[in-house]
Order: structure tokens, then sequence, then C-alpha cells
């Protein structure tokens, strides 16, 4: 296993089960064809700012300004 793949696995252990939950759902999302951009907003919305909000949400999964 590679130096960062060991750190990456430290990290994650570290993390709250919800968290790693998370990170799984989105990287999952990020596998599939053209969800890349979705993906990206998830992190940043679920993980990044910790926004659960509706329109967070909405602007993540569908790309909409409110």
């Amino acid at each position: 296993m590679a130096e960062q793949e060991k750190a990456d696995a430290t990290e994650r252990n570290n993390l709250s089960v919800v968290d790693r939950v998370l990170i799984e759902f989105i990287d999952a999302v990020a596998a599939e064809d053209g969800f890349s951009e979705i993906s990206a907003r998830l992190k940043h919305a679920i993980l990044d700012a910790r926004d659960f909000s509706e329109a967070a949400l909405e602007r993540a999964l569908f790309g909409v300004e409110q």
C-alpha cells in the first residue's frame, strides 16, 4: 500500500462513523459517469461546510442557486 493510501486510511479511521458513511456515499456518486461535479458539490456542502439544509442539498444535487 502506498504511503498516501495509508495516510488516507488512517485519517478515515479517525472520523466518525457518519462521516465515513458520507464519504463512501460521495465516493460512490463520484464513481458514476457524469456525476463528478455533483459529488464535488456534495462534498463541499456536507463534509466541508456541514450544511445539511434543504437549500444546500438542492444546490449540491441540482446545481441550482437560490
